[in-house]
């Protein structure tokens, strides 16, 4: 088992390129990304600014969903600016559809669209341009960033409508969003020529779903792309579809001043591999410490992801001979090796599972324990897979998986 993310339409998950601040770093403020500035006072002997008069800050405005007449064909605007204490969100889509947002909405956590501590700051970042920076020793597990999309469009909508027809509603929509998130979404970064609207939901969307048959939609997060890639990333993220929220944890510990980045690739594929989906998606070659290593080291690293595939393969395939413990360990050796900690699910509960059909209860208690931590960090709670992690816990002797491989 291997647990993926299905990524955008355009298969992009975050911009490669970001705009360049006026200062080397500052402060990250929720939905403030194009409007950052910090100010270095280098004259000590200036007298200080008048303190301005304190105004009381103004409640956001109720959360309330509004049709508008703003249609093509079936698809329509909704707007609410009052979303997310204040954020705002707007929604292409039926009405059928937005009647299931409504119900999905209630749980959405109220603090999704609020971080007034957050773990970075947005800086520069040599040759990749602006990216995020850690401003505390961060831990597996800590969160970074949850957002709710800033807008959210029906798969459909670009399947049926005509890019003529799309442009002008898209414009519609993003003009209907707070000023401060739509400035930040229209400071995205984009790949493909054309449109810059449809360009930036090109390559900065994830694939969301309210449920049911017609429930597909592709959402925009303008906070997430801040995060540069790297094919070893300390950071992993998934789509609560739940809560309809990005979430970006951290997967190994991260020191003070360290960038924090995720992966737009499948980081267990060669490197051959990963280079031609960055240069054929986003249209750039990376050159993140993985992909700069020497090409000998790059052989061995190739060769190490190779034999993962190989090893997962066989524990896989609950006919195949000859699964040891010693392959099994060997398995952890090369994700370690490999520095591959934002994919360990998937790895822990084959591990889990076949040290069960082995005999050996307690490395099976072990490893599925690890799994039901990895998963729900890489895919969120509420995996079906993980009900038979907590079974093997509970009663691993009792399990249907107990020494299933035993005389094979």
């Amino acid at each position: 088992m291997r647990v993926v993310l299905i990524l955008s339409w355009a298969s992009a998950a975050v911009a490669i390129q970001k705009p360049f601040l006026s200062t080397n770093s500052c402060p990250w403020k929720p939905l403030s990304s194009t409007e950052l500035t910090c100010r270095l006072d280098h004259d000590q002997h200036t007298s200080p600014s008048p303190t301005p008069k304190e105004t009381k800050p103004q409640p956001p405005p109720p959360s309330k969903w509004e049709a508008t007449d703003q249609c093509s064909g079936k698809f329509c605007i909704f707007k609410n600016l009052g979303f997310g204490n204040g954020r705002g969100m707007v929604v292409i889509t039926t009405p059928a559809n937005i009647k299931k947002f409504k119900v999905l909405e209630k749980a959405i956590p109220k603090s999704s669209s609020e971080q007034p501590s957050p773990p970075f700051i947005i800086s520069k970042i040599p040759g990749k341009g602006i990216g995020l920076l850690s401003n505390r020793t961060l831990h597996r597990g800590d969160n970074i960033m949850t957002k709710s999309p800033a807008i959210l469009i029906h798969r459909t909508f670009f399947e049926q409508a005509s890019p003529q027809i799309q442009s002008p509603l898209l414009k519609r929509a993003i003009s209907h969003l707070p000023k401060t998130l739509r400035d930040a979404f229209l400071a995205q970064m984009s790949h493909f020529p054309g449109d810059k609207i449809l360009s930036i939901l090109a390559t900065n969307s994830f694939q969301m779903d309210l449920g049911g048959k017609d429930g597909h939609h592709y959402g925009n997060f303008p906070e997430v792309s801040r995060f540069n890639h790297d094919c070893r990333p300390n950071v992993a993220f998934r789509i609560d579809q739940k809560t309809l929220t990005h979430v970006s944890t951290v997967v190994r510990d991260v020191k003070e001043g360290e960038e924090l980045v995720i992966s737009y690739l499948d980081s267990l594929e060669p490197r051959d591999k990963r280079q031609e989906r960055a240069k054929a998606t986003w249209g750039f070659e990376c050159s993140c410490s993985q992909c700069s290593l020497s090409q000998k080291e790059i052989k061995k690293s190739d060769k190490r992801l190779e034999e993962i595939k190989s090893i997962e393969g066989k524990l896989g395939d609950v006919s195949s001979r000859g699964v040891t413990k010693k392959m099994m360990e060997r398995l952890m050796k090369l994700y370690k090796e490999e520095r591959l900690e934002g994919n360990l699910g998937g790895a822990y509960t084959l591990l889990a599972m076949n040290y069960n059909m082995l005999g050996d209860a307690k490395n099976a208690v072990k490893y599925a324990k690890l799994g039901v931590e990895a998963v729900e960090l890489e895919s969120g709670k509420g995996q079906p897979d993980m009900e038979v992690m907590r079974e093997l816990i509970r009663d691993p002797r009792g399990h249907f998986s107990w020494k299933g491989r035993i005389g094979r």
